[in-house]
C-alpha cells in the first residue's frame, strides 16, 4: 500500500473527528511547533486545554494551520492580519451556508 500524502493525512483525521496533538498537527501542515505556538499567542489557534501538560487540537485545526501558512506564505500576511482574515472567511463561510439554507423551498403542506 503506497504511502499517503499530507493530504490524505489530513483528510483521515478529519474524517476521523478526533482530537491531534501538537506534534501531529506540525507534521501534517509541515510547519514547526514554534509557529504553532505563535498562531495560539496570536488567536489564530486555540488548544482543547490550553493549560494541560501537552496541547491537543481539534482535527479541524489542520485546515486552519493549512490556510494561515497559504496566507502568511503565499500572501506576505502578517500573523494579526492570518488572524483577521480566517476570521472574516469564517463568517463569508457562516453567511454562505445560511444563504444556501435560506434559499431552499420550504417542504410542501399536505393538501388534504
Amino acid at each position: 500500500m503506497p504511502a499517503k500524502t499530507p493530504e490524505q493525512q489530513a483528510q483521515q483525521l478529519l474524517d476521523d473527528a478526533h482530537e491531534i496533538t501538537l506534534a501531529e498537527l506540525t507534521r501534517s501542515c509541515r510547519v514547526q511547533a514554534e509557529w504553532v505556538m505563535e498562531l495560539v499567542e496570536e488567536g489564530v489557534l486555540e488548544p482543547l486545554q490550553p493549560g494541560g501538560p501537552q496541547w491537543r487540537f481539534s482535527a479541524t485545526s489542520v485546515v486552519r494551520v493549512t490556510k494561515a501558512r497559504r496566507l502568511q506564505h503565499d500572501l506576505g500576511v502578517n500573523l494579526p492580519g492570518v488572524a483577521l482574515a480566517l476570521q472574516l472567511l469564517e463568517r463569508i463561510d457562516a453567511l454562505e451556508a445560511r444563504l444556501r439554507t435560506a434559499s431552499y423551498p420550504p417542504p410542501p403542506e399536505d393538501a388534504e
